[in-house]
């Protein structure tokens, strides 16, 4: 991986993990759209789990996520969570990359609100489309930022041209979003 003198953004764990996150966010709104029991998917930027476990919920035992986090505390946080909750379906890694993931080996990828953390767009797009099934899906999110100003912003523009097989896409005042299938 690239080595950069820019470091990534880091939202703090507390923040990632307030209650008061559910009130605009309902993970599970997003989430059952695109997750099956069974499943194999990926946590790209996983934080302290707001995703994780409802994922983890989902793809029930029989299922795998793999939670990926440049935080090792946020890590740290989450592999504590998952032991009280008593769910054994969750890998976790500390890592900049999907490196440690397989090519091929996911149903689905949520990567939400990671690229615009980071100057590493190009090269995580592509992780993101490499680990992805044939027939899997990845959404991928990122707020918008003053372009220029601070090299991890992106303009929706700059985003969109990022991925191939797209397959929606949208962008409001604050975000924009794609939804990939690998074919």
């Amino acid at each position: 991986m690239v080595q950069t003198e820019t470091p990534d953004r880091r939202i703090p764990s507390f923040i990632l993990s307030s209650p008061l996150r559910r009130l605009f966010e309902n993970p599970y709104s997003i989430l059952r759209e695109f997750i099956k029991e069974g499943m194999t998917v990926l946590d790209h930027g996983s934080g302290p789990g707001f995703y994780t476990i409802p994922m983890a919920k989902l793809v029930g035992e029989k299922g795998t996520v793999y939670a990926v986090d440049s935080d090792k505390r946020s890590i740290e946080r989450l592999q504590r969570k998952l032991k009280s909750l008593g769910m054994n379906n969750v890998v976790t890694y500390v890592s900049r990359d999907l490196s440690t993931i397989p090519s091929g080996s996911v149903d689905l990828v949520l990567s939400k609100d990671v690229l615009c953390c980071t100057v590493l767009h190009r090269e995580l797009a592509m992780d993101i489309e490499r680990v992805l099934k044939r027939g899997g899906k990845a959404y991928v999110t990122v707020r918008l930022g003053k372009v220029g100003k601070d090299p991890r912003s992106l303009s929706p523009e700059e985003f969109f041209s990022l991925f191939t097989n797209v397959k929606k896409k949208g962008k409001g005042k604050f975000s924009a979003w794609v939804i990939l299938e690998k074919e």
